[in-house]
């Protein structure tokens, strides 16, 4: 079969309905659908079962994946940049070093996702972190722990972080990003009960009327962020910099707050 043949065939592929749970196209199969897309005409996987499939280190050049189920994915050293996934379900995927930048990620589930087998805070862990930078994820759900992750930019707006339910294989019920940069991140109402952000950075971030009780944290850099309604209940600000913030004097709980007299200001 010809170049030209086999592109009609994926082509007419695609355009079969969803049937059943298993992965409609093979790893293969969207290989060669990625080789013969470009980004100013991306192939478009909208709802499409795509689950457990191997796409490690495969361009997806600004792919449509709107509402797909990728479920246990290997994107290991993906470029999904300014791809669409809105709505999209990732749970359980993989997502060391895997480029998420400018994605649109609005509603998304990215739960229990698997990033790294390092448990402490060393560059190596860090290293393999997700990109997220200017990404869309108003609305998603993210349990996962993300180390040095790369959030500048990103809309979080309404996202929720808190806490989750533990499954009997799971031993943190929290979304832990350590050193994490959401410099200049849009968190506004976004649910951060619990997470761990020890050293991470939310310089000029918007978190105005965001939820950080019984957040870690510790060395935080609040440099020029808006925290206007921001709920600080529990939280631990041992080292935190709070220096030039917005809306500080209507923060909510600063009292009720952890090391509050060891925040650097």
């Amino acid at each position: 079969m010809g170049k030209a043949a086999a592109a009609a065939a994926f082509a007419i592929a695609l355009a079969v309905p969803a049937v059943g749970s298993a992965a409609e196209l093979s790893d293969i199969e969207v290989a060669r659908l990625l080789a013969a897309a470009d980004r100013a005409k991306p192939i478009d996987l909208t709802g499409r079962d795509l689950s457990f499939l191997d796409l490690a280190g495969l361009d997806f050049k600004a792919a449509r994946l709107d509402r797909a189920n990728l479920h246990a994915v290997d994107f290991a050293g993906a470029d999904l940049s300014h791809a669409r996934l809105a709505g999209a379900h990732l749970d359980r995927s993989t997502v060391q070093r895997t480029n998420f930048a400018g994605a649109d990620l609005r509603g998304a589930s990215l739960l229990r996702l698997s990033v790294t087998t390092e448990l402490d805070l060393n560059p190596k862990a860090a290293g393999e972190a997700p990109n997220f930078a200017g990404a869309d994820l108003s609305g998603a759900r993210i349990f996962a722990r993300m180390v040095g992750a790369n959030l500048r930019g990103a809309d979080l707006t309404g996202a929720r972080l808190g806490n989750y339910r533990l499954t009997v294989i799971e031993l943190h019920p929290h979304t832990f990003l350590e050193m994490a940069d959401l410099s200049g991140a849009r968190l506004r109402g976004a649910e951060l009960y619990g997470v761990r952000f020890a050293w991470a950075k939310f310089v000029g971030a918007d978190l105005s009327g965001a939820d950080l009780t019984g957040a870690d944290l510790t060395g935080a850099d609040f440099t020029g962020a808006d925290v206007t309604g921001t709920k600080f209940d529990g939280a631990d600000l041992a080292q935190a910099v709070f220096r030039d913030m917005k809306g500080l004097d209507r923060a909510i709980g600063l009292d009720k707050a952890l090391n509050r007299d060891r925040i650097v200001r």
